[in-house]
């Protein structure tokens, strides 16, 4: 099991290693001032070109570490799977927009970003198989009405989401209309991105409402998995909502600033419920087990006294039980009266 977690931490420190190479590239390229007012809708680069990263890359880049550092921790394969899931859900589009066309070429950035999604595709896959081989190990749900509330919370985000996606693409009449197969048009590349490693706009939203929904309904069933799963998914939506929020002006409150201003605030009061708590005073660990409760150290024979040394042996005297009695009724008798006691 160890090993399987040490697979899982090197695979979740090369993810991050690899975000953190384009997230660089974007900061030398548009110094910080530059790259932040992108990233947060504030501001285009020169030519109208998307970024590489946006503020999905960053989230990612943090739930990439966070799995290095907990695959070293008991229940840390909670982290590895939400980094999985989180990760298939947005780079498995990006992979198939950047894949070239049959006879293609790539061009530019095209082949390294390719390598990169692909890589984090089958990375994400890697920890899946890590987190089915320690799925004994997962951390502790949360409280019954700290996942209730969480939960709904979730589930009411992924349903405004959802509602307001689908209301874009439908309810305007002078919108050009959508094909049945928007969905899979929309993977392949039928609109348009924010980064040249991001998922298209619509999967991103259409994405980020199903995990929310998923990590909703974990955190309402008190899953093994819905307290890391529902951070990240909350952290997510709190990803997306940045830019829209940014830009946000009341005099013109549109339906994209509601639902980015409720996922925003629903994220931040669904972390705060989910994030593990210190244990009770009565002695039960809230979150992880392991990692909560208090390790008892073990007796040091060297600064021990002599007779605490001898009573905590399992012996009656020297020379073991006295005779005629059966050895379970002599060890019977110094757990009710121990030596020395």
């Amino acid at each position: 099991m160890r090993q399987t977690y040490r697979l899982g931490g090197v695979i979740c420190a090369a993810l991050a290693a690899a975000e953190a190479v384009w997230v660089a590239q974007d900061l030398t390229q548009f110094r910080a001032e530059g790259a932040l007012r992108v990233w947060t809708g504030l501001g285009m680069p020169v030519g109208g070109a998307p970024l590489v990263t946006s503020t999905v890359d960053l989230l990612l880049l943090g739930l990439y570490a966070a799995g290095a550092v907990a695959a070293f921790r008991p229940g840390g394969v909670g982290v590895l799977g939400a980094a999985a899931v989180i990760t298939l859900a947005l780079r498995t589009p990006a992979a198939l927009l950047l894949a070239p066309a049959s006879g293609g070429v790539l061009r530019g950035l095209q082949g390294p970003l390719l390598l990169t999604a692909g890589g984090q595709v089958a990375g994400a896959l890697l920890l899946l198989l890590v987190v089915r081989r320690n799925g004994t190990d997962a951390p502790a749900p949360p409280r019954p009405a700290a996942g209730v509330l969480a939960g709904l919370l979730l589930l009411v985000a992924a349903a405004i989401t959802g509602i307001w996606e689908f209301t874009r693409a439908h309810g305007d009449p002078a919108a050009t209309p959508l094909p049945p197969s928007f969905l899979f048009r929309t993977a392949v590349g039928g609109y348009l991105v924010n980064s040249q490693l991001g998922a298209p706009f619509d999967w991103q939203a259409w994405a980020s409402a199903a995990l929310a929904a998923a990590a909703g309904t974990a955190a309402l069933a008190r899953a093994p998995f819905s307290r890391p799963l529902g951070i990240s998914v909350a952290c997510l939506l709190g990803a997306v909502a940045v830019p829209v929020l940014v830009t946000f002006r009341l005099q013109a409150l549109s339906g994209a600033e509601f639902a980015a201003g409720f996922s925003a605030a629903a994220a931040v009061v669904a972390v705060l419920l989910l994030i593990p708590r210190r244990p009770d005073r009565d002695g039960v660990p809230e979150g992880d087990p392991f990692a909560d409760a208090e390790v008892v150290p073990a007796a040091d024979n060297l600064s021990m006294p002599l007779f605490d040394q001898t009573a905590v042996l399992p012996v009656v005297d020297a020379h073991g039980p006295p005779p005629g009695m059966p050895p379970g009724e002599a060890r019977a008798a110094y757990l009710r009266e121990p030596p020395y006691n």
